[in-house]
């Protein structure tokens, strides 16, 4: 018949198994040994041992996924030349570190964020870049003068805020009537968000980033966003890639618009030269004279 002791160490053992499985899948954290390592025994010793181990093993997972994983498509995001490439990119790489379902990406243009591209993997639905046309009408920032903090893609982007939300359908404070309308459409079901405004190097806001419906891996049960250095990492890349782009544009356009003026500036110049010369005066004053013949 088993003694307390006997019992006492089982469920201590099946505590330090659990903490091991949670190592595994990086979702350790103390709160698992915290009962274990109070104590003075052996066994606290070891959970004591054993939680200070997990925080460098998960530490260096982490720089791990960082090397492997963020850096090599940062630079991907940064050498990138094609716009919408880059685009979806951002998007795609996105759901690849969150195992999100979807993903959209806005872009702030004259106060509204303007869709650009749409990810549903589930519905095998692409919008944007080279997946077709975007159907989806802007998000103003403003509406009648007051800031729209109802739409929780506008409000991260006026708060400059990542707003994490375990299931839509129950959330409060933001209105998501359109997604309930688009579930309604397909069958799907909404549920975990996660909303990340990108910022620009002054710290303006470019556009925002929504990925949708967070899967775990092994069961494919919606869950919500999880903290992530990796995708904070690649956020920060992707802002940079999409602000360089952006300037480059723009530089671009103002060079052209340069071009236009003193093209322009030019051929008045030239037209002035040419209508000030006496032969260009005759022209004008036989062709008066023509007129008043007539």
């Amino acid at each position: 018949m088993p003694t307390e002791k006997h019992s006492a160490e089982h469920n201590a053992l099946a505590n330090l198994m659990e903490a091991a499985r949670a190592v595994e899948t990086g979702e350790y954290r103390s709160a698992l040994l915290s009962e274990l390592m109070k104590g003075r025994d052996e066994i606290a010793q070891l959970a004591r041992v054993f939680d200070s181990v997990a925080h460098k093993v998960t530490a260096r997972d982490r720089q791990l996924k960082m090397l492997r994983v963020v850096i090599p498509r940062g630079v991907a995001l940064s050498a990138e030349k094609d716009f919408n490439r880059l685009l979806e990119t951002v998007v795609v790489e996105s759901q690849k570190l969150t195992n999100a379902d979807g993903g959209t990406l806005y872009l702030l243009e004259e106060q509204k964020l303007k869709f650009v591209i749409l990810r549903n993997t589930s519905l095998n639905i692409q919008m944007g870049g080279s997946g077709g046309q975007m159907t989806f009408y802007p998000v103003p920032l403003y509406r009648d003068g007051l800031p729209n903090e109802t739409n929780v893609a506008s409000y991260a982007a006026l708060k400059r805020e990542r707003i994490s939300i375990a299931d839509a359908y129950e959330a409060e404070g933001f209105d998501f009537s359109g997604t309930k309308a688009f579930d309604a459409r397909t069958g799907y079901r909404s549920k975990s968000f996660l909303t990340i405004p990108l910022l620009g190097t002054e710290e303006q806001v470019i556009g925002v980033l929504q990925l949708i419906n967070a899967k775990d891996p092994e069961s494919g049960e919606i869950i919500p966003f999880a903290s992530d250095d990796a995708l904070e990492a690649l956020v920060l890349l992707a802002s940079a890639a999409l602000d360089g782009y952006i300037r480059e544009e723009k530089l671009r356009q103002e060079i052209a618009q340069l071009r236009i003026e003193i093209d322009e500036s030019r051929r008045a110049k030239q037209v002035a030269e040419i209508t000030d010369t006496q032969y260009f005066k005759r022209l004008q004053d036989q062709a008066r004279a023509m007129r008043e013949k007539k």
